[in-house]
């Protein structure tokens, strides 16, 4: 596990994590300690949905386009 943790670092194809999951992890690292230090009842549904989407970015399954268009509506020019 460790190896594989390092020679996600590495060039070589194959010898580590993929770094779309690194970058997930480390995100929900940081979700976890932002949501113990600063989340309460008032703003946990905000807090969800900030933390969804930046997963869902992370990992490809969005587009920042996607984003926009939710928070905005989409707008198909008629």
């Amino acid at each position: 596990m460790i190896k594989q943790l390092l020679g996600s670092f590495d060039n070589v194809k194959g010898s580590g994590f993929s770094a779309r999951k690194l970058t997930a992890f480390a995100l929900m690292l940081c979700i976890a300690f932002i949501h113990f230090r600063f989340v309460d009842k008032d703003n946990a549904i905000e807090a969800l949905m900030i933390d969804l989407s930046g997963v869902l970015l992370c990992l490809g399954i969005v587009t920042a386009q996607n984003i926009i268009e939710l928070k905005n509506g989409k707008n198909e020019g008629n």
